[in-house]
């Protein structure tokens, strides 16, 4: 594992097998399969779900999909205190009257938040949530890439929104991605999405990773790139000595943000 093995109970590691195996359990289900609370159940299922092993909902738990991304009021809630964390660090790498281009995803957007001391930045953004964030700062230049909206979670996407980012070069891309392999790929679950990462990668002279530490447990099908695709690592849990390994010779530096909650 790139980061340190989680931490779950013969239980929990239960729990993950079976609702892999059957798709779909209602903590009832768990409950009475165990001979424990339901409430016992309920913080299994938390636990898991932090750790990136399963998908928490109202009731019950699914398994993490490779094919589909979690919903975004789901990707909102998981791991919030330590996306915040990174947010927070990532913002403090990043000098006043920077430019930067900001992509998609819930991290992003902590990390947008944490602009606010910020002063003249030019920004190049594929994600509306993003813009609206620093929309009231009248020393930020905001540009909103062109194309499709996706209303669940205000991606910009197509071919427009690609032609959009191409046309600029920034100091700084900030990317967010859904899953990292053992071996330094990184991985999303849309085409579109990949396709305008890499646009971004293309064309920032530093590119930073922000990826809480669940992603290390999470494989989507699609290919993002690779770890010598970007400058810095921005996570919230230290990494294993290999990957720390594979860090160091894709000349990659880490940065691990406190997260205290």
């Amino acid at each position: 594992m790139p980061h340190d093995p989680p931490s779950t109970s013969p239980r929990q590691d239960q729990i993950v097998r079976l609702v892999r195996s059957q798709g779909y359990m209602a903590n009832e289900e768990m409950a009475q399969h165990f001979s424990v609370a339901v409430q016992t159940i309920r913080r299994d299922v938390t636990h898991l779900a932090e750790l990136g092993l399963l998908c928490r909902h109202h009731g019950g738990a699914t398994p993490v999909s490779t094919v589909e991304n979690l919903d975004y009021d789901a990707r909102q809630i998981l791991n919030s205190s330590a996306k915040d964390a990174i947010g927070r660090y990532a913002a403090a790498l990043i000098p006043d009257r920077s430019s930067l281009f900001i992509n998609i995803g819930t991290t992003t957007e902590a990390f947008a938040r944490s602009l606010t001391s910020h002063r003249d930045l030019r920004i190049v953004t594929n994600n509306l949530h993003v813009a609206s964030l620093v929309s009231g700062r009248t020393d930020f230049h905001t540009i909103i890439a062109g194309g499709q909206l996706r209303p669940q979670d205000g991606a910009i996407l197509g071919a427009t929104a690609i032609e959009t980012l191409s046309s600029f070069r920034t100091e700084f891309g900030v990317i967010g991605i859904s899953g990292i392999e053992e071996d330094g790929t990184l991985l999303d679950f849309d085409l579109e999405e990949i396709q305008c990462a890499r646009t971004i990668i293309r064309n920032s002279r530093r590119v930073l990773l922000l990826a809480d530490h669940t992603k290390f447990t999470r494989h989507p099908l699609g290919r993002v790139g690779d770890l010598r695709d970007i400058d810095d690592l921005i996570t919230d849990r230290p990494v294993s000595d290999s990957f720390q390994r594979l860090l160091d010779a894709a000349g990659v530096t880490l940065h691990v943000a406190e997260n205290n909650e």
